[in-house]
């Protein structure tokens, strides 16, 4: 920033511009992110290409997958490298668990306002106010907002019921498990979050079990067999990986018997949510059957078979 070009010239009207701009900054802070995320720019490539656009729409884009796959990731590295481009920004983390607590939705508005408004606490009794205090907060400012981690209309509802208001420019992120939500609100971009390649399954089991990127000798037949088990799933990798931090190669072994009869409980809890939020019981027996019976089956074969017991 340069006198000369700034305040008209005045010293003071420039000096007051710096502090709100550093201010800004300060308040603003990047997310934390794990440092090893391998694959992460092929990943956000077109996101970044989409937030970067200098289109003055408001546009939404969709980052979907299957849980553990490596959404919030996404979401948070592109979110760093792009919120102090914009005059205001908001990461709303776990909205699913948030929604379940009393009052989630207005705690989580409150959380958007809070973000917004750089720091200023707005106190919002119920949802409607809260949309109506959303409103006002972002119709006069171009904002990054990222919706992680939705999986019901009324989740949405509670921030883009208002999506006409958002200021020209300003861009939404949504990270869900729920295609069928893909639909909604005029999403204009879908992403989809596809598992990691085998090179890079392998290097990210070794970040987390050896600290660097690759197996040392003597336990890459392990890996390979451990890289094979979790089919590319970034959370899997993650978990085993630092479960098995400096053990033996005998506790390696063994680790890969037990994998084959038991699941890992920590990445089975995650899986689980997708099973868990199915909306009655005969769409978990639907599941099942589908899990258990017809893995690879074509889709039109799957339905005769289900259609034909009745399902």
């Amino acid at each position: 920033m340069v006198l000369s070009n700034q305040a008209d010239g005045y010293e003071s009207k420039f000096i007051t511009k710096i502090v709100k701009v550093i201010g800004d900054k300060l308040i603003r802070r990047p997310l934390g992110v794990e440092s090893n995320l391998i694959g992460i720019q092929s990943r956000v490539k077109n996101i970044n290409l989409w937030l970067q656009d200098g289109s003055t729409d408001v546009g939404i884009v969709a980052v979907h997958g299957m849980s553990g796959i490596g959404k919030t990731t996404i979401a948070k590295y592109v979110y760093n490298s792009n919120f102090t481009s914009f005059e205001g920004s908001s990461f709303v983390e776990n909205i699913r668990e948030t929604a379940c607590q009393p009052n989630g939705l207005v705690q989580m508005q409150m959380q958007l306002l809070y973000d917004i408004l750089k720091g200023k606490k707005e106190k919002v009794h119920n949802v409607s106010e809260g949309i109506s205090k959303i409103e006002r907060a972002i119709n006069s400012r171009i904002v990054l907002l990222v919706l992680d981690d939705v999986d019901h209309m009324d989740q949405l509802d509670a921030v883009l019921r208002m999506k006409d208001q958002f200021y020209l420019g300003s861009k939404i992120i949504i990270t869900t498990r729920r295609e069928r939500l893909l639909k909604a609100h005029q999403v204009t971009k879908v992403h989809g979050v596809e598992t990691l390649d085998y090179d890079e399954s392998l290097e990210l089991l070794s970040w987390h079990a050896f600290g660097q990127d690759h197996p040392p000798e003597g336990y890459m037949e392990y890996s390979k067999k451990l890289v094979q088990h979790t089919g590319g799933l970034p959370l899997a990798l993650q978990v085993l990986g630092s479960s098995l931090l400096g053990e033996s190669m005998g506790v390696w072994e063994s680790a890969l018997e037990k994998l084959k009869v038991i699941p890992n409980g920590e990445i089975m809890n995650k899986l689980r949510i997708s099973y868990d939020s199915l909306q009655d019981d005969h769409d978990r027996k639907l599941f099942l059957h589908i899990a258990c019976f017809l893995i690879g089956r074509d889709k039109n074969y799957i339905v005769r078979i289900l259609d034909g017991c009745d399902f």
